[in-house]
């Protein structure tokens, strides 16, 4: 989830042009997790998504799922949407489609692949945990996605000689959706599916968990007071990157590119109706506001604190719920090197 807006663009004021982050994308650890088989890993990082999940009263930003110690990694995540182009880039900063149909989504890296995307930025989570609940349930979990689960491979768009399994659903690979924070629709469920194709990485363990015939993990339905103050977060989170030239906005020469244009709201109305109303190609506010200003919109999700049964969330929705968070540790051995992305 942290992801969102993690890498940095170079604009000038006569061209732009649009890349993802290729720095921190691949590389080596020399020492792999000590999560168990079926395992879920917890995080708490900087980025968009924290702002909304802070704001619904929620700790952890990111979950995933571990294959074993040492082992691989199934997880969904989003990397940094490329830019529009010239002049557009100056009212609709991203890609719409980047932005809705989120990459990579759905993958299973490797342990130099997950270090580097939880550290490869060189700054890294602030928290990081595992649960495990029953061993044998959490297994089948595990197991269930890696050797039974249908997948394609992609040749890692930072090294050519590295290669990145998806898993797909109804025949799709599965991006990560935003929309999915508003309206998980049956994204949860056995076969399900959601628009975009999308998920989350919550509603993947969701999903990991009846598809290992586990049982249902049930939504959480948020207040239309919980997403008001969500949609105000995320877009104050997003503008604010954007005029602090943090995250995304890192060394970007907005004002130079584009001096008579808000290209930070603009930027915040882009990501919070893209959240809110999936309208990932518009930077007009018009859009999550009548979603904020609505007093009967509400929202319907599983967040990574629903799946680890914190908060005000049960711990017997999952298997993983009434466990305690363990300390992740990365002392398995072993030097591996992998990709993201």
């Amino acid at each position: 989830m942290r992801r969102l807006l993690a890498a940095s663009v170079a604009v000038s004021a006569l061209a732009l042009a649009g890349s993802a982050h290729a720095e921190g994308e691949c590389g080596s650890t020399s020492a792999g997790w000590n999560a168990p088989n079926g395992a879920v890993v917890f995080d708490r990082g900087p980025g968009p998504i924290r702002d909304v999940l802070d704001a619904v009263g929620e700790y952890r930003t990111h979950s995933m799922l571990s294959h074993g110690p040492g082992a691989s990694v199934t997880h969904a995540t989003m990397n940094t949407p490329s830019q529009a182009s010239w002049p557009g880039v100056c009212t609709k900063p991203m890609q719409g489609n980047d932005l809705r149909y989120g990459y990579p989504g759905l993958q299973q890296v490797n342990q130099g692949g997950i270090y580097m995307y939880m550290y490869g930025n060189g700054v890294g989570p602030e928290w990081t945990g595992w649960q495990q609940g029953d061993p044998a349930q959490a297994a089948l979990i595990g197991d269930s996605i890696w050797y039974n689960h249908p997948f394609v491979t992609d040749v890692s768009r930072h090294d050519g000689g590295q290669t990145i399994d998806r898993p797909v659903r109804n025949g799709y690979r599965v991006n990560y959706s935003l929309f999915q924070y508003r309206d998980l629709q049956s994204a949860h469920q056995t076969p399900g599916d959601a628009v975009n194709s999308g998920m989350v990485c919550s509603t993947f363990m969701a999903y990991a968990h009846s598809y290992a015939g586990r049982g249902v993990v049930t939504p959480y339905t948020y207040s239309h007071a919980q997403i008001a103050n969500a949609s105000n977060s995320l877009y104050t989170g997003v503008y604010n990157q954007c005029k602090q030239s943090l995250g995304w906005f890192t060394n970007a020469l907005l004002t130079v590119a584009c001096p008579f244009y808000n290209v930070c709201g603009n930027a915040g109305n882009q990501v919070a109706n893209c959240m809110s109303a999936n309208m990932c190609d518009s930077s007009d506010s018009r859009y999550w506001k009548s979603v904020r200003d609505d007093p009967n919109a509400t929202a319907r999700s599983i967040s990574p604190d629903r799946v680890g049964g914190w908060g005000v969330h049960p711990i017997n929705n999952t298997t993983w719920g009434p466990d305690y968070s363990h300390q992740l540790q990365w002392n398995s051995g072993g030097n591996v090197y992998g990709c993201w992305q």
